[in-house]
């Protein structure tokens, strides 16, 4: 059987991004200290459907062993409604899963961080999925920049997939709700 005739066996739900939260670590900042934001969010739909261990059978069977992710997060200032300027970014930054063949039926991936630590292997297929697909970045701006006074943000983000014998190529992009901090 083909690629092309083995991803339409399946059929998965559109993939977007949901729970996409920035989190201010405090409301007001002095001038001389780093504005810390937490910024976080979930790939779901489709590609979380599809990283199952049925289809890691099929993927390691067709030699096709190896899911990458590429994102891009940002965090921009609001000037009324409209966006100002880009303050902090993550960068393009990639995640990857690699199928591996183990003897737990269940676990047969080993995710990949961007930041090159040593390979995380899952406890769980849960796990496997939120290793790969549940993003927790924390950006710091110098509140200097950013001057004296309140100031309104907002994030986006972006991720986006190859093709594999089980999903079609896609991405997803998102913006989060507006944060309101002060600077003194």
């Amino acid at each position: 059987m083909t690629w092309a005739d083995r991803r339409r066996e399946y059929s998965w739900p559109s993939t977007r991004i949901a729970d996409f939260q920035l989190i201010p670590e405090k409301k007001l900042y002095g001038r001389d200290e780093p504005v810390i934001v937490n910024l976080g969010f979930r790939v779901v739909g489709g590609l979380r459907e599809s990283f199952i261990p049925d289809v890691w059978t099929v993927a390691w069977e067709e030699n096709d062993k190896l899911i990458r992710l590429t994102m891009n997060a940002s965090l921009s200032l609001l000037r009324g409604r409209v966006l100002a300027r880009r303050i902090a970014s993550i960068g393009k930054t990639v995640r990857k899963a690699k199928f591996y063949w183990s003897r737990d039926p269940d676990l047969w991936s080993a995710i990949i961080h961007e930041d090159g630590s040593a390979p995380i292997i899952p406890t769980s297929v849960e796990d496997a999925k939120a290793k790969l697909l549940d993003i927790t970045k924390r950006l710091e701006i110098p509140a200097r920049a950013l001057g004296r006074g309140r100031h309104t943000m907002v994030g986006s983000a972006k991720v986006s997939w190859g093709r594999r014998i089980y999903i079609e190529k896609g991405t997803a992009s998102a913006k989060s709700k507006r944060v309101e901090i002060a600077v003194e």
